[in-house]
């Protein structure tokens, strides 16, 4: 019996089908697992170091999206990761002249280190037992960065707009942010030295806040801070102090105990508030703290770091 030409046409169209759906669905779902080291190899899908384990990349590009499992290290140098990255709960990612095209995204992770880097953005979630910290030197933030728990420490480096909010501390040293600066409830409070701030600085409910040189924090090298929009510092419960910025809006707050003190800023607008009346400060305020907010976290990254490398050059070479 002859088929009719329908028939015929249907059951191209339907061998066409399983052909090309099989080719589809496994670029999607292939995913690569990576324990021990590896090289200048590219990975076509996604990339997951399992739970526990260590990953360590010198020159690896990865199409897909990274993920850093629960309790594990990645250690990337001269990388490239065309999507985004999560690091999980307790996950170590350090990277150093890497590129990451889409945002890092930290879910209560033991912590990230980025040097000399390009990253999408960064979310802090905090959902986590641990203190995450972002330690970031010479890294340029293409988005915004956003933490909502742990240590931010940004350095020598380029981002837009910077919001931290219940944080341990938040210190800005030597950077440009493009966009806002928001700070809000820092137990030990908020360093900005040396820096530039294109948009608006608001600090709410802050342990402290000193804005280029002071005695809160230690000296500040350079000093001097621009401040493209206003500034707003209020509820500070252990000092502020403001000295020689540039503020092109208006310098103002209240409810900041004991009261702000600074000199030898130039406000393009108004004084207000608090501020009005400027004075120098004339003592050191106590603070909970140590000054260095840095040494904590220096000797946190480095010592997982060194666990981390050590564990991915016994795992040997990755499968990738």
């Amino acid at each position: 019996m002859k088929k009719s030409p329908t028939l015929l046409f249907a059951g191209m169209l339907a061998s066409a089908a399983l052909v090309a759906a099989p080719a589809t669905t496994a670029h999607a779902d292939l995913t690569t697992q990576c324990v021990g080291e590896a090289g200048a190899v590219t990975v076509p899908g996604d990339l997951v170091v399992p739970a526990g384990e260590s990953c360590s990349l010198d020159g690896t590009t990865v199409e897909g999206r990274v993920t850093v499992r629960k309790g594990a290290n990645l250690v990337v140098t001269d990388g490239t990761f065309n999507d985004r990255v999560v690091v999980q709960a307790d996950g170590y990612l350090d990277l150093t002249n890497t590129t990451v095209e889409g945002r890092v995204r930290s879910n209560g992770s033991y912590g990230t280190y980025a040097s000399g880097s390009t990253v999408g953005g960064y979310t802090e979630s905090g959902a986590g037992e641990l203190v995450p910290f972002l330690y970031a030197e010479g890294v340029t933030v293409d988005g915004s960065l956003v933490a909502n728990a742990g240590e931010l420490y940004l350095s020598d480096s380029d981002a837009r707009t910077v919001r931290a909010s219940d944080v341990v501390y938040a210190d800005v040293i030597n950077s440009t942010l493009t966009g806002k600066l928001e700070v809000s409830n820092a137990e030990f409070g908020s360093n900005v030295c040396s820096s530039e701030v294109d948009g608006d600085a608001t600090f709410e409910g802050n342990a402290g806040v000193q804005l280029g040189s002071g005695s809160l924090f230690g000296d500040c090298d350079g000093g001097s801070n621009y401040f493209g929009g206003d500034v707003t510092i209020n509820n500070s419960t252990e000092g502020v102090q403001v000295n020689a910025n540039i503020v092109r809006g208006n310098l103002a707050g209240e409810g900041n105990d004991p009261a702000p003190t600074g000199a030898d800023n130039r406000v393009r607008g108004e004084m207000q508030g608090q501020f009005t009346d400027l004075e120098p400060a004339v003592r050191t305020y106590a603070r909970k703290a140590p000054v260095d907010h840095t040494a904590k976290v220096k000797s946190k990254m480095a010592d997982r770091k060194a666990d981390a490398v050590k564990a991915a050059d016994a795992a040997g070479k990755a499968a990738l």
